[in-house]
């Protein structure tokens, strides 16, 4: 199982036969996916071979093998809201898995998660989650939001030089590659916790 990552929330996530595309937009247009995952139902539209199977809303499929669940989530939390007369914009959390690997990616999550959420979750492998400047979470918020999940790897979407963000979030020692590749799922650490910056193709 292969990740690319190209800017912003754009991911491809790539296995044997089948790739999935998580949010891409104009400048990516080029990007096939068999899957193509939007945490917005306010994408940008973009081409899209008449196979590609597009997904932006809630509940539970499966397409070529590859188990997908989407769950609802905000923009900004509710005392956030309160606080500021806005109310935030519906997001999506997606989970899949390819090649045995559980991905999560959470979108443009702006709240802590319930328990419930948590579970809806569940085992995750690698974790995609936006840091920085563009994230609609704040260190603090993201560290708990880490900490309930609780992945083996976490790649950061959003900025373009997440170490500092990283570094609030615990991380001691950070990876940086061109591509994230997971032969098997026994290569993924168990006492440990991964942190790895990908190269924006």
């Amino acid at each position: 199982m292969e990740i690319t990552w190209y800017g912003k929330k754009c991911f491809r996530v790539k296995g044997k036969g089948v790739s999935v595309l998580t949010n891409p937009y104009k400048v990516a247009t080029k990007l096939q996916g068999d899957i193509v995952l939007f945490s917005s139902e306010n994408h940008e539209e973009i081409e899209m071979d008449e196979t590609t199977k597009m997904f932006d809303w809630p509940g539970e499929y499966e397409v070529k093998g590859i188990p997908i669940a989407a769950f609802p989530a905000w923009t900004k939390s509710k005392s956030k809201e309160e606080a500021e007369g806005q109310k935030g914009e519906p997001t999506l959390i997606f989970t899949f898995e390819v090649e045995g690997i559980r991905i999560c990616h959470l979108g443009d999550l702006g709240h802590v998660l319930s328990s419930e959420t948590v579970k809806q979750i569940g085992d995750i492998d690698v974790l995609l989650i936006n840091v920085g400047d563009g994230s609609n979470m704040d260190n603090k918020k993201a560290l708990e939001v880490l900490e309930a999940i609780d992945p083996r790897v976490v790649v950061p979407m959003g900025a373009e030089n997440p170490k500092d963000h990283l570094k609030e979030l615990g991380a001691d020692i950070i990876e940086e590659k061109d591509e994230l590749l997971v032969k098997s799922k026994s290569e993924l650490p168990d006492d440990k916790r991964l942190y790895v910056v990908l190269k924006k193709i």
